[in-house]
């Protein structure tokens, strides 16, 4: 199994050459993302504080499969973390003698290589052993488990090297009730709308919500009944258009007061 940790994404198409091109901040609700969808509330909340993006022909693609880079891009946003210091990494923190970028693979004329200088200069993200990111591949559920616990500080169990390293990582979104009932699977690739569930369900209160457990015994994950089941209507949300990062509640402390 793979060992990374890395962060999240941008939002384009797979090969990701014309990421700033094909893709935008939208003012309307996704053309492809109906409010019966289950993913609607999660994904039109992320829209409406300019976290997330669309293509330019107003559609937001809810099940394309998304990759490293664009996971990156997305978590460097600061409605999700202090982005202080962003678009002057390469250039402050690479030598004018290389072309890469930390990573073999990572070079200096790519759309992903700024967000992956900031990412890995807050230690938000590492490679493999060889020393590349691959950022075009697919990211798994265990991957961006570790990325996602990173950059919300999550009250995360004791270090684990080995084959189980992610457990932690795991156990933590679990704990949190943040694991959409699409996962099924811990190495099951990410698709752009389980990713905005994730994150959704890590900024607003999510213990009324179905989700998904993990039992560290044998390893897998299973549905969990919400605390106290609610029947919602998802209602349209009031754009921002502001990259302001609002205050929010602590997510460690609510970790830890669960418990206590």
């Amino acid at each position: 199994m793979r060992f990374l940790i890395f962060s999240i994404i941008g939002f384009l198409s797979f090969t990701g050459t014309a990421f700033a091109q094909n893709t935008t901040f939208s003012h309307q609700p996704f053309t492809d993302v109906s409010i019966n969808n289950v993913n609607y509330e999660a994904i039109e909340y992320l829209r409406t504080q300019n976290v997330i993006r669309g293509y330019l022909d107003g559609t937001f693609k809810p099940n394309a499969i998304i990759t490293r880079a664009e996971f990156v891009e997305f978590i460097i946003n600061p409605f999700i973390l202090d982005t202080n210091g962003m678009g002057e990494c390469v250039s402050t923190q690479i030598p004018n003698t290389t072309k890469k970028v930390f990573f073999s693979d990572v070079l200096k004329n790519t759309w992903y290589a700024e967000n992956i200088c900031f990412a890995k200069m807050n230690r938000l993200v590492d490679g493999y052993p060889d020393g590349s990111f691959h950022p075009t591949d697919s990211i798994n559920f265990v991957e961006a488990s570790k990325i996602i616990s990173n950059v919300f500080g999550l009250n995360v169990g004791e270090y684990q090297t080995g084959q189980f390293w992610y457990r932690p990582y795991v156990a933590s979104l679990s704990d949190l009730h943040a694991i959409p009932t699409n996962i099924r699977r811990l190495n099951q690739t990410l698709s752009r709308a389980d990713m905005a569930q994730i994150v959704y369900r890590l900024k607003v209160d999510s213990e009324n919500k179905i989700s998904m457990g993990f039992n560290q015994q044998n390893n897998s994950l299973y549905q969990r009944i919400p605390v106290t089941p609610v029947v919602s209507t998802p209602k349209p949300y009031t754009i921002s258009n502001t990259f302001n990062r609002p205050s929010r509640r602590s997510i460690i402390s609510q970790a830890e007061n669960r418990n206590m």
